[in-house]
């Protein structure tokens, strides 16, 4: 496991995390809830929209490009013609959406909201490029570029307090100039790394083989959307605000044990899908999951037990009741978060599919508990529901990955010896940085 990657990877996800943290809090104290609120609708359908026309591409992206003697010209003339009609798509069903949506708020927000809309095409060809520089294993060029929206988003946030203009059309500008800025930087990037000339030459062969694969992907995106969203939603519906704000943070908190997780799978996506055999791809996988399990069970116990020290002294003692949701909730995601390491080696192997099951499963488990245990025991008894529905889509994923070649005991066993192993190598990684 390549841990210098892994840690400078985790320090990215890390940055993102926390000025997206620190940009909400600055937007909920300076324009107040009802401004915040209206903002908060301008960019949730342009936001969404992404999932929906990506069609699974992010991953097929990397995983054509990570192939030995791929053709990066060639995916990249292919990802420029899909990106515009799912350009043309994305603004056609936004533009109704917005109407739709944006209806009842103030007089100028239906304009911002088609306004806002130029982001998706933004996002997805800067996207593209960076995921291609992921694929061809360039972290520290992709980490960069992963920052570039939320460092300029900040900067634009305090800047506009400063010079008495923060509203939520200059908010909506800021993010538009970011997006772009994020756009060309990464194409910039793309051709002098990885591109050789400028001519498209449309391959439609290849064309069909990336949505053949990505729409594998696809519904387990869209399902994976639903359970991160159900959640809040029918807390909104059958519980109070106050305590949809105790679970936000509940949740919020509870997140921060993933960022490990996709680190690890960030880099462990192109060394799998470069092995060459099937069964190298295998122990590839093994090797990093095994590493990633043992310590992240380590990693979870630490930070819930911290957290009756953490929650109170960071956000107060108005939000102590969250301290057992957030401990519940981290149970689950010792699972989800161990799932995301194994989807990695999922995908280098070929077999996208295996995660749409899976996702669609955690989807009907996660609804059906949700409601029923939301409705007789409140936030605890929701908390139950979505830590359950983890554990299932990990179980599900492991069984599975098990009927492709991978054995439980290769999974989850290991010797003593073994295990002071990994411990000598995590301490050697760690001097090496």
């Amino acid at each position: 496991m390549k841990f210098k990657n892994i840690i400078q990877n985790l320090g990215a996800n890390l940055l993102i995390t926390i000025l997206g943290l620190v940009g909400s809090i600055i937007l909920a104290r300076w324009l107040g809830p009802n401004q915040r609120g209206i903002f908060a609708a301008i960019i949730f359908a342009p936001t969404i929209l992404q999932y929906f026309v990506n069609f699974g591409l992010s991953s097929a992206t990397v995983y054509f490009t990570a192939l030995p003697n791929s053709n990066k010209n060639a995916i990249w003339s292919s990802l420029v013609l899909i990106g515009f009609i799912q350009s043309i798509v994305g603004f056609l069903l936004g533009w109704f959406i917005v109407e739709l949506y944006l209806q009842k708020y103030l007089v100028g927000s239906i304009h911002l909201g088609h306004l806002y809309l130029f982001t998706v095409p933004f996002g997805l060809f800067g996207m593209y490029a960076t995921y291609m520089l992921q694929g061809s294993s360039h972290f520290k060029v992709t980490n960069s570029l992963k920052c570039i929206v939320p460092i300029g988003y900040c900067i634009g946030i305090i800047w506009l307090k400063f010079q008495q203009n923060l509203s939520i059309e200059n908010l909506v500008y800021v993010q538009l100039i970011t997006q772009f800025s994020y756009l060309i930087t990464a194409v910039f990037f793309l051709y002098k790394i990885l591109l050789t000339h400028f001519l498209f030459k449309i391959d439609y062969n290849f064309i069909r083989q990336i949505l053949t694969y990505s729409v594998k992907i696809w519904f387990g995106d869209i399902s994976q959307l639903v359970n991160s969203r159900i959640d809040q939603f029918l807390i909104g519906v059958f519980l109070s605000s106050r305590e949809l704000g105790i679970y936000t943070i509940a949740i919020s908190v509870a997140g921060f044990t993933g960022i490990f997780a996709n680190a690890v799978k960030t880099i462990m996506l192109p060394s799998v899908i470069g092995r060459e055999s099937l069964q190298e791809k295998i122990n590839e996988t093994i090797k990093f999951f095994k590493k990633y399990w043992i310590f992240s069970i380590f990693l979870h116990i630490i930070f819930a037990l911290s957290l009756p020290t953490l929650i109170p002294i960071v956000f107060g003692n108005a939000y102590s009741e969250s301290i057992i949701i957030c401990q519940i909730l981290i149970i689950g995601n010792l699972f989800i978060n161990a799932k995301t390491v194994l989807s990695g080696g999922i995908l280098g192997m070929g077999f996208p599919e295996i995660l749409s099951y899976v996702e669609a499963i955690g989807m009907i488990i996660s609804i059906s508990l949700s409601i029923l245990l939301i409705r007789i025991h409140g936030l605890i008894g929701i908390s139950i529901a979505i830590s359950l529905a983890s554990s299932c889509q990990f179980l599900g994923l492991v069984i599975l990955t098990n009927k492709k070649g991978i054995p439980y005991k290769r999974m989850f066993y290991t010797s003593r010896n073994k295990l002071n192993e990994d411990f000598k190598w995590l301490k050697n990684s760690i001097q090496i940085i």
